[in-house]
């Protein structure tokens, strides 16, 4: 339900454009347990709406050649820029998502995530960051398609 009341003026600040970002560059062989960015980064900065509320939406193409561990993609929000205070920590159980064990080819999936309590017309940093499962059998290892990041203002 919006808070907008028909007749009402709407400001620039009330709804900034969406923003995202995309990049299919296949990266085989991933094994880091720890959140990282990923090379190339799949980043976006935007403006925080008057709601102080977004969606970020993260998606990708997640899968695992040699059959064992599993990957995760989850989003990051930091102040300003990359090396701005974080406001949301990767997590893939609280907005991110996983590749299914032993999946041997790839598979697309997406999560979306309400983010509040944003300050309005501050800038934030939001990026796809990516880790693997060292607690399944067998390798260490995980493949990437492709992964994508968007950001849209939410009343």
């Amino acid at each position: 339900m919006s808070d907008y009341i028909a007749g009402t003026r709407i400001e620039a600040l009330d709804f900034p454009p969406a923003v995202s970002a995309s990049n299919n560059t296949q990266i085989d062989n991933f094994a880091s347990a720890n959140y990282s960015p990923g090379n190339p980064e799949v980043s976006v900065t935007f403006i925080a709406p008057t709601s102080g509320r977004v969606w970020v939406i993260i998606g990708g193409g997640i899968g695992n050649s040699s059959g064992a561990d599993r990957i995760f993609l989850s989003p990051e929000i930091r102040l300003n820029n990359s090396a701005g205070s974080v406001i949301v920590s990767p997590s893939a159980p609280a907005h991110g998502f996983g590749s299914f064990k032993g999946a041997a080819s790839f598979h697309y999936g997406s999560r979306r995530t309400l983010v509040t309590g944003l300050i309005p017309g501050q800038t934030y940093f939001a990026r796809v960051m990516q880790a693997c499962s060292t607690s399944d059998t067998g390798p260490s290892t995980a493949d990437i398609a492709c992964r994508d990041i968007a950001v849209v203002p939410a009343t």
